[in-house]
Parts: structure tokens; C-alpha cells; sequence
């Protein structure tokens, strides 16, 4: 709540200073600053790429200097960008963040729409997800890489048992009825933080619901306690019921999860891509380094909505200061820095400097001379196929609801509640945040 609160006082400031500000749009600059966020050692590779990308633009803009301007993320995202979007003196290009960010300077008309722009250089559906920059259909800025969570699974003992990969969530659960036979977990899982066994019921609840339908609870045009969500969570109970998670998974931390896999008393978990790097360390994965394979939550028979969609965030990117398409110059500069920073060649780079995936469909045949895992290239080829992706829920709801849920899966999860009630719960916490919200 106090984060909305804080986004429409700064709403007002910004609408306030539009008219006072629009006078000075047309201001030509000698030189273009681009503000980054690459600081340290850990992002000099990711700073070498920009510096690269710049040089190839110079040559085709000759006529615009650029001036690079290194700032903190947390300082450059809560402070100094937002005190000049008042003013209306944001840098030409910038690390800008989607969500409520992109949402308040589009409304504010701070941003350049990039809508014509993707269209005219052959873009617009090379993104896996623009949706955390899109406002009212146009997009406001560009994603550099982002997650996805899906299925981690035992290669091995998959083949050992002549076990195939599912399509359907009716295959996933034989699939976790012929494990448990065996003597087996289904499912890593631990659940001392409420938002591990989240990750696997908000996609579980999208693929009931429809992946759009988090984005109704903070406005009220959708329910928590509607009939698909509690289908959802009734599925979810189902599988805790039958065992397909560990035993006493409330008292063990994360990093537990993953030691059932390796330790081969789990063969599937649901995790983030992040996890992939686990098992590619011998001295972490062990016996099953490099044996791990990946696939997402399988579609739902009846669910609603797009079921090839994948639970994944593509947040963090640049903007563009709509004061740019005043100056010609300035203009082709952004569009060729959006050519040059944009393509298979610059997402590989970035994959292979931190392991960020890449927010664009790179091509499989350039993707497999990637020097990354085949473990990386596989979740990179799920979100190739996939549809779309949708952001995980605790980036789109207020802090009091995300507490109400987490409590309440827990109690699910320990037997405490039935998922009617839960949801009824969160969804009275959502009711009165979002009249708090009004105000």
C-alpha cells in the first residue's frame, strides 16, 4: 500500500510539471547521455557489451556524441531517475525498470513510445514478453534479460525407468504416482519460505485461471476466491495429500529443495532458472552434474487461457526520454542503439557473462554455439516455444496481500485450512487494500 501510495504522489508531481516542462522538449543536445547501471566488477562484461553496442552506433550516427553515465541501480531507480522525470530531464537513454515505473512515466508522457519503432527494425515479435513494458498497448521500453521457472528434472533416472517428459498435467501426475511407487518424491520442495511452494501454485493457478488473471486482483476485476482459483489451489492440496512432496518440507530452507535432487531422493523440482547453475558445478551437483534437464508446467485440460505461456519476468531494461523524437539526430541514434543492443548476437553475449536469460527468441542454430550449459540452452528453447510469459505474482499484488497468501498456502500445505477458506482470506485482505488503495 505504501508503495502505491508513494507511485501517486508521484504521479501528481509529474502531471503537475508537464505543462511547465513540454516548452523545453524540443532542447537539441551536443551530447547524449546514457545512463547505466553496470558498476563493478561482476558487470564489467555487461558494461563491455554496452560499450561495444555504442561504438557500432557512432559509426552509423556519426553527428551525436554520447556521454556514459554510471549510476546504482537501487539510487538510479528509487532516486535520481524518478526526481528528473519530474522535471523532465531523464537522459536520452536509461536503465528503466517495467511494472508501476514504465506505467507512471507513460502516463506522464516521459517515455518514447517504441511501438513504431520495434515495427520499422522488424521487432516487435522477437521479445519472449514485452508485458511489463507495455501500457495501453504501446511499449515503453525493452527488457535486457530476465528468469523463468519451470520443471528441473533427473535426466537419468528418467531414461533408467523409460519416463518421458509431460505434456498435460494429467501426464505430470502419473508421472509422480510412478515415482512414488518407486520409492521416490516427486517433487523437491521446501517450504520454511512461503515463496517456494508459491512459484509452483502461481503458475498452477494460471494455467486454472488464465496467466492474465493476477493482474485483476489489485483492480478488483477478477477474484481470488473464483471458481478456477480454487480448482487451482484444490489441485495443489490433491498433490500435498498424496504425498508428492517431502514430508516435514514446512522446517526445511530452500537450498534443501535442491540437495533432494541431487541426493536422488527427488526427481523433479520447480524452481527459477537461476537454479541452473547448481547443476553444472561438480562441487554442488556431484554424480548429477550436467544430468539435469528442464520443461515447463504442463497445460491443464479446461484451463483457461494461453496454457504455453511460462511464469517468467522480463523487468529490467532501457527506456527512451520522449523528448528524443524532437531531435532527428537523437532519434536515429536510439533506433540504431535498439538495432545494435537488440539481436541473437548481444543476448548470447549477455547469457555467457552472468547467466541472465536472454528476453529475445535467439535463433536455436546460433544458441548452440553458445558457450553455456546444455541445461541453459534447454530453458532458453522453453521460452522460445512458448507464447508469452507472465510476471510472477508477488511483483504485481501489494505487500499485505503477498503476507496473506504466503500465510495461507502454508497453512494448506500443513493441513490447516481448505483452499475455499484460504482464498476467501486473501481475497478479504485484497478488498481492503484496494480501498486503502482509493484514497
Amino acid at each position: 500500500m505504501k508503495k502505491r501510495l508513494l507511485v501517486s504522489s508521484v504521479s501528481m508531481a509529474l502531471a503537475a510539471t508537464t505543462v511547465l516542462s513540454t516548452a523545453g522538449a524540443a532542447t537539441k543536445s551536443d551530447t547524449i547521455v546514457i545512463r547505466h547501471t553496470q558498476l563493478g566488477e561482476s558487470k564489467q562484461q555487461r558494461l563491455n557489451i554496452l560499450k561495444d553496442v555504442l561504438q557500432r552506433v557512432s559509426k552509423e550516427v556519426p553527428g551525436v556524441k554520447y556521454k556514459l553515465d554510471g549510476v546504482d541501480s537501487d539510487v538510479n531507480r528509487k532516486e535520481k531517475l524518478r526526481s528528473e522525470m519530474v522535471v523532465n530531464k531523464a537522459p536520452a537513454i536509461f536503465d528503466l525498470f517495467g511494472g508501476s515505473d514504465t506505467q507512471l512515466y507513460a502516463e506522464a508522457n516521459r517515455l518514447l513510445d517504441l511501438t513504431p519503432i520495434l515495427k520499422e527494425l522488424g521487432l516487435q515479435n522477437k521479445f519472449i514478453s514485452l508485458g511489463e513494458f507495455t501500457v495501453n498497448g504501446h511499449v515503453y521500453g525493452l527488457p535486457i534479460g530476465g528468469y523463468q521457472e519451470g520443471y528441473f528434472y533427473n535426466k537419468e533416472y528418467f531414461k533408467s525407468k523409460g519416463l518421458k517428459v509431460p505434456t498435460t498435467l494429467a501426464d505430470l501426475e502419473k508421472l509422480a504416482d510412478t515415482i512414488k511407487k518407486d520409492g521416490k518424491t516427486p517433487f523437491a520442495q521446501a517450504s520454511k519460505a512461503a515463496w517456494v511452494p508459491l512459484m509452483t501454485a502461481n503458475t498452477l493457478w494460471a494455467r486454472y485461471a488464465g496467466p492474465d488473471i493476477t493482474n485483476g486482483f489489485v483492480t478488483g476485476k477478477t477474484k481470488w476466491n473464483s471458481a478456477p482459483m480454487v480448482a487451482a489451489f484444490t489441485k495443489y492440496q490433491d498433490w500435498v495429500k498424496k504425498g508428492y512432496f517431502k514430508q516435514g518440507e514446512l522446517g526445511l530452507d530452500y537450498a534443501e529443495q535442491r540437495n533432494q535432487l541431487i541426493r536422488g531422493e527427488a526427481i523433479m523440482m520447480y524452481d527459477g532458472s537461476w537454479a541452473s547453475s547448481v547443476f553444472t558445478d561438480p562441487k554442488q551437483a556431484g554424480s548429477l552434474v550436467n544430468k539435469v534437464g528442464y520443461f515447463p508446467m504442463p497445460s491443464v485440460a479446461g484451463g483457461k487461457g494461453n496454457q504455453t505461456y511460462v511464469n517468467g519476468g522480463y523487468s529490467n531494461g532501457y527506456g527512451f526520454s520522449s523528448k528524443v523524437k524532437n531531435d532527428k539526430q537523437q532519434l536515429a541514434f536510439v533506433k540504431s542503439f535498439i538495432k545494435n543492443m537488440y539481436n541473437d548476437e548481444m543476448q548470447i553475449r549477455g547469457l555467457e557473462a552472468d547467466g541472465v536469460l536472454p528476453s529475445m527468441k535467439v535463433s536455436s542454430s546460433k544458441l548452440a554455439k553458445a558457450n553455456v550449459s546444455g541445461l541453459v540452452k534447454e530453458i532458453i528453447e522453453v521460452g522460445n516455444k512458448a507464447s508469452g510469459a507472465f510476471p510472477a505474482f508477488d511483483s504485481i499484488v501489494q505487500a499485505d496481500v503477498n503476507t496473506a497468501l504466503s500465510e495461507g498456502i502454508q497453512k494448506l500445505i500443513a493441513g490447516k485450512t481448505t483452499p475455499k477458506a484460504m482464498l476467501d482470506s486473501v481475497q478479504k485482505v485484497q478488498n481492503t487494500v484496494n480501498s486503502d488503495d482509493d484514497f
